[in-house]
């Protein structure tokens, strides 16, 4: 009896494992307007304001040399929720995104709904989207923009 309580509980326990997880998504960002190739391209993912746009506080980042046809990146398992994506082009590769003297970036750089802002800092809702349970991929095009 034992074992058979053994044996079922293995059972179930490797069901589990070869399901994997229930409600895991991933958003696949596409970017294009990379003017040359000098650099890297940062994809930056973020799933709260408290981290949006700040350094290099993220809750995802991926770093991939600078081409000037398309370049696509994956988030994977990823929960249901809401985020937000940013990219910028590191010409001079210092790992950030440079600015003038009035803090306007002087590197190529895309938000998620592409959001441009002229006068203020970019807000995390304005660049939201959500992903829900029934969301396998999500994809995000973003055009960088000098």
């Amino acid at each position: 009896m034992r074992c058979r309580s053994l044996s079922f509980a293995m059972a179930a326990g490797a069901a589990l494992f070869i399901a994997g997880p229930a409600s895991a998504a991933r958003i696949v960002v596409t970017i294009d307007g990379v003017h040359n190739t000098k650099g890297n391209v940062f994809v930056g993912l973020y799933a709260s304001p408290a981290k949006f746009l700040h350094g290099k506080q993220t809750d995802g980042m991926i770093k991939v040399p600078a081409k000037t046809s398309a370049i696509t990146v994956t988030f994977d398992h990823l929960k249901p929720g809401t985020y937000a994506v940013g990219a910028f082009h590191d010409e001079n590769s210092n790992e950030h995104l440079d600015t003038n003297s009035l803090g306007f970036p002087i590197e190529g750089f895309a938000l998620s709904n592409d959001i441009r802002p002229m006068f203020s800092r970019p807000d995390f809702y304005d660049c939201a989207f959500k992903i829900g349970e029934d969301d396998n991929d999500k994809t995000v095009e973003l055009h960088i923009k000098y």
